[in-house]
């Protein structure tokens, strides 16, 4: 008896083995059937491609040419469209705005090198082509990191900085991708399954802000759209092993250059951040003397889209006094 309800019993788990293998097989087939989109059909008219040196990066620019610039950098995931309220905002304010897509997202070409360093020189290509003067560099989470790189790295090109609950890896030591990861079919299922699974969008969203309601359906359009391009889930599996290692060779991963830096430094967080709690903008604050600290209450990860009536008026504050 017992020996006949180990042999079921281990049969069940293979069953039930067999089939979690077959439901995320799935997932990834289903990624390759689904992405077919190309960007002329997909991209807003508001924007167009620039050429650089490692490709077209997708921009949206908006305000009087005159005005003082600003870069719009964006986090994980997301694209340039995500900056839409923050983007009209700062515009109708007398700002020149340029939002970018960072690759491999939104509608940028996806050359296949993502450091941080790399993302910095598209973004110097970028306004070398658009003739952009000193600007005033925005980074959001993931993307302050090649935000901050690029204030690094091209000194003449900031006037200033503003890190918005920014994904930096300062406070954890570096670590390589885990070995896991190193297999690209498993980072295509792994993407397959989140990043560009329709059905997992929402409860990403969710689990990044702090206000749940605020995963409205135009942003969840928003984060989806791109991700119907031909080829998303490998171009995404390249970047993904940037994103779970340590960018050892990018200047901003060095604590001690944040005080070498001489640009004004303003850091802007939502106070009820989960995924980078305050107590890394506090650490922020002691790297970059010159800094000043904005909270806003009641807010998470994402505060742009969580409350852009709270975010707008409080980065406009800033940017005047940068």
């Amino acid at each position: 008896m017992i020996a006949r309800i180990l042999r079921w019993t281990i049969r069940a788990f293979l069953v039930i083995g067999l089939l979690v293998v077959l439901v995320v097989m799935g997932f990834r087939l289903v990624a390759t059937a689904r992405e077919h989109g190309v960007r002329a059909d997909l991209a807003p008219s508001t924007g167009r491609l620039i050429p650089t040196s490692s490709g077209g990066v997708f921009v949206q620019q908006k305000g009087p040419t005159g005005g003082v610039p600003v870069v719009l950098f964006h986090g994980t995931a997301a694209w340039s469209e995500l900056w839409r309220r923050t983007i009209d905002a700062l515009a109708a304010t007398g700002f020149n705005v340029i939002a970018l897509d960072l690759p491999p997202f939104g509608f940028s070409d996806r050359p296949g090198g993502y450091t941080r360093q790399e993302q910095a020189a598209r973004v110097n290509d970028v306004l070398d082509q658009l003739r952009i003067g000193p600007a005033i560099i925005v980074g959001h989470s993931f993307g302050a990191g090649a935000a901050t790189e690029f204030a690094m790295r091209y000194t003449q090109r900031a006037r200033g900085l503003v890190l918005v609950d920014a994904a930096l890896g300062l406070t954890e030591p570096p670590s390589d991708a885990p070995g896991v990861l190193q297999p690209k079919w498993v980072r295509e299922i792994l993407v397959s399954l989140t990043i560009t699974n329709p059905l997992a969008t929402k409860a990403l969203l969710q689990s990044l802000i702090e206000k749940k309601e605020r995963a409205l359906p135009e942003y969840i359009e928003i984060l989806q759209r791109p991700t119907v391009l031909r080829g998303s889930t490998p171009d995404i599996a390249d970047w993904v092993h940037y994103f779970a290692g340590s960018d050892r060779t990018a200047r901003s991963a060095d604590r001690g250059a944040y005080a070498r830096m001489k640009i004004p430094v303003a850091i802007l967080w939502g106070d009820r951040d989960s995924v980078t709690p305050v107590a890394q903008a506090r650490d922020l604050g002691t790297l970059l003397p010159q800094s000043t600290l904005t909270l806003l209450p009641g807010l998470g990860h994402i505060p742009q889209i969580e409350d852009p009536d709270m975010f707008n008026p409080a980065l406009l504050k800033i940017l005047g006094t940068l």
